[in-house]
């Protein structure tokens, strides 16, 4: 679970960094012949998130925290597909900002549920870790 989880985490910084720039470029008017590049990298960047998503689950991370976050993988693509529809005009930078905020708030999620799984490790039929993961998880981290 450890690879799957170290690999997952860096194909969302990358990804998630690149989506920013691009967004960026987007913003400025700029580069706009690139908008199903960033929309296939933001596809690597939700599939990411969901293994994360799965990797937890397999951590055995509170089941709530879980949904919640596989929730939020489904939400960044579909806010992502229908941004350019809501709120046209002028005012258009606000659903913008909020599609930014949105991405970056997956980012942030992503890397904590690496976190998490890192602490947490429960990976049964190794030596050692199966006695840890009948461990209850520490009572001071609100996700465990």
């Amino acid at each position: 679970m450890r690879i799957v989880t170290t690999i997952a985490q860096w194909v969302v910084r990358l990804t998630g960094m690149t989506l920013v720039a691009l967004g960026l470029l987007f913003w400025a008017g700029r580069a706009l012949g690139l908008v199903p590049l960033h929309m296939a990298i933001g596809a690597a960047f939700v599939l990411a998130l969901l293994a994360l998503v799965g990797a937890a689950a397999a951590a055995g991370l509170r089941p709530a925290f879980v949904a919640l976050a596989a929730g939020y993988g489904l939400v960044i693509p579909v806010f992502g597909m229908v941004q350019t529809r809501l709120w046209p005009g002028p005012d258009h930078w606000i659903v913008q900002l909020l599609h930014l905020g949105i991405g970056i708030g997956g980012m942030i999620l992503a890397l904590r549920l690496a976190s998490h799984v890192r602490e947490h490790p429960r990976t049964p039929g190794r030596p050692g870790v199966a006695a840890a993961s009948r461990a209850p998880l520490s009572s001071g981290n609100e996700y465990s």
